[in-house]
């Protein structure tokens, strides 16, 4: 009885562990990205950024990475799909495209309007992790 007890206990925890982790991202169907919203609003380096969202583990998912300039550029001028984030914030945002005139800059997204930019890869800017999403 008490393995019972404890088992139940245990698919309680995981299925509630499930729920909680299923609000901090948003899924865009239009491209089959998945993104993080999970509040995480720090500044960093590009090469810290792109190592964050390699170890990312965020709604029982573990294949995250830093976004491309492209998908930020897609992300910044789609209002609606801006609308079901809870922490997107208008600011500048690394993207993982190095700047093919200087490598040692990498291209940012403002996400106010999309607008692109090269940075030095030792500023700080936010960071916003993807991944491909399929049903």
């Amino acid at each position: 009885m008490k393995c019972k007890i404890e088992q139940i206990l245990f698919v309680a925890v995981m299925a509630l562990s499930v729920n909680i982790y299923a609000n901090e991202s948003v899924v865009d169907t239009k491209h089959n990205l998945q993104w993080q919203d999970n509040g995480h609003d720090t500044e960093d380096i590009w090469k810290m950024s792109v190592g964050y969202c390699k170890q990312l583990h965020l709604d029982a998912k573990s294949d995250w990475r830093l976004a491309t300039a492209t998908e930020l550029v897609a992300l910044a001028k789609e209002k609606s799909l801006k609308k079901k984030f809870k922490h997107l914030q208008s600011h500048l945002y690394w993207s993982v495209d190095e700047d093919k005139n200087d490598e040692l800059n990498a291209m940012t997204v403002y996400m106010g309007n999309g607008f692109v930019s090269s940075s030095d890869k030792c500023d700080k800017n936010f960071m916003l992790c993807v991944r491909d999403y399929s049903k």
